[in-house]
């Protein structure tokens, strides 16, 4: 959820409303507007240039089951009155600066503003006729995507005789990738967020520390993310709306999930639209790599009922060339497959592929972000766990925003995977729904 101000969500939550955005570039004084600031009544703001056009919205789609993210991406033009941005790009390195958009809404303080993207630009471009220019960038994932050539701690190449050695949590080790591997500034990494999913109270991804690379070769950032933990951990990424690297777990808090947000008939657009996610009821494990590279450990773990229920069996292999059986891997990997199975082997109650609903609503949801917990409810929505009509406070989980700031809508993708009636999970196996045990 977009952390905003009272006076933000009181101007936010009229039906009739005027949204002024602002541009950023790190490093420059004069801001863009697509307003005059003056006459907005905006208080405490910066000097400004209001000749920024209603910009494009960032999208972020996620794939839980991959554990994988779209690298966001955000362009901003901004019209050339009398020189003075041709005379800015021609002279001023704007490239590898940040870019921030924020929004806010007249008589309020600059300071009620809402952060909606920190990204980074990479291109600038004149418009087809050269009376604007177009800035181009991306978030902090683009920049995950280096490859990792030294070993941080004596900064020379990785080598078998140089190998980098990384042991921790998922959590740990993703946090050293970017910020020993990388480089990263920790204003661009959520480290408190990430290391809550391994607190004690969440008994989630701290009571084991099942990996340990030995990494020998450079290796590109994100995919080593991805592939090697997201996927074997149950977890994605997450680009925050402050620009920071998260990620979120492959089940609720251990206090159960909280919506940040309800979604009714009153602030959708059209009727809500089903689909189902894939089915996963068979995973293929991979571990133990040894010094040739071939790996010495293969589990197989299978949702007997829901083979046996949709008579398919729908694989997904993973492998992960840290995770160490000694290190207490397997049980890491059946308490994950476990996890996995209980969202998506569509046996708790789904009866299918876990439910993604597709909404288009109106502006005013704009502070909600993937990743949250939103509830929807819905008297005209078939509810398929029942056969009756109307929905009513079903739990989701946003896996995708697609924000449209020219008409004034959103659009998300949520996640149904029976959150609704969990209760908390600090420990698995203890949450049900009604019989079945959810966790």
């Amino acid at each position: 959820m977009i952390s905003t101000t009272s006076a933000f969500n009181t101007a936010n939550a009229k039906l009739t409303k005027r949204p002024i955005y602002v541009f950023v570039i790190g490093g420059q004084t004069t801001v863009y507007s697509t307003h005059d600031l003056t006459a907005m009544g905006i208080t405490g703001a910066p000097a400004f240039a209001p000749w920024l056009k209603v910009p494009s919205g960032s999208t972020q789609s996620i794939d839980v089951q991959g554990g994988t993210s779209s690298i966001g991406e955000m362009q901003c033009e901004v019209v050339d009155i009398g020189g003075a941005v041709r005379t800015l790009v021609g002279t001023t390195t704007l490239e590898g600066s940040s870019a921030t958009l924020l929004v806010g809404y007249p008589g309020t303080a600059y300071s009620d503003f809402a952060v909606l993207n920190v990204f980074t630009l990479y291109k600038v471009v004149p418009g087809r006729d050269y009376s604007s220019y177009a800035f181009s960038s991306r978030d902090v994932q683009m920049d995950a995507k280096q490859t990792v050539w030294s070993h941080p701690i004596n900064g020379y190449p990785l080598s078998v005789n140089n190998p980098w050695i990384i042991q921790g949590t998922p959590g740990e080790i993703v946090i050293a990738v970017l910020m020993m591997g990388l480089g990263f500034d920790a204003s661009r990494v959520d480290v408190a967020g990430i290391l809550a999913l391994q607190a004690d109270s969440e008994s989630f991804y701290g009571s084991t520390r099942p990996y340990l690379f030995r990494e020998t070769a450079p290796f590109q950032a994100k995919d080593f993310i991805e592939n090697e933990i997201m996927k074997s951990a149950g977890m994605y990424p997450v680009v925050l709306n402050t620009g920071q690297y998260s990620v979120r777990g492959c089940r609720a808090p251990g206090s159960g999930p909280s919506p940040v947000f309800a979604f009714t008939q009153d602030n959708v657009t059209v009727l809500p639209q089903y689909d189902r996610a894939p089915i996963l009821n068979d995973l293929l494990w991979s571990m133990d790599i040894d010094s040739s590279g071939s790996y010495q450990t293969t589990l197989l773990y299978l949702d007997a009922t829901s083979i046996s229920q949709f008579q398919r069996s729908n694989e997904r292999q993973v492998q992960s060339s840290g995770l160490r059986s000694e290190l207490g891997g397997q049980t890491f990997a059946q308490n994950i497959s476990q996890r996995m199975f209980a969202r998506f082997a569509g046996t708790t109650g789904l009866r299918g592929g876990a439910p993604k609903i597709k909404l288009d609503a109106f502006f005013m949801s704009l502070p909600v972000w993937v990743g949250d917990y939103v509830s929807l409810s819905h008297p005209k929505m078939p509810d398929l766990f029942t056969g009756d009509l109307g929905v009513s406070n079903r739990i989701f989980e946003v896996i995708d925003r697609t924000p449209d700031y020219a008409n004034g809508k959103m659009q998300y993708t949520l996640l149904d995977t029976g959150l609704t009636g969990a209760a908390a999970a600090p420990v698995i196996g203890t949450a049900l729904i009604g019989s079945s045990n959810i966790y």
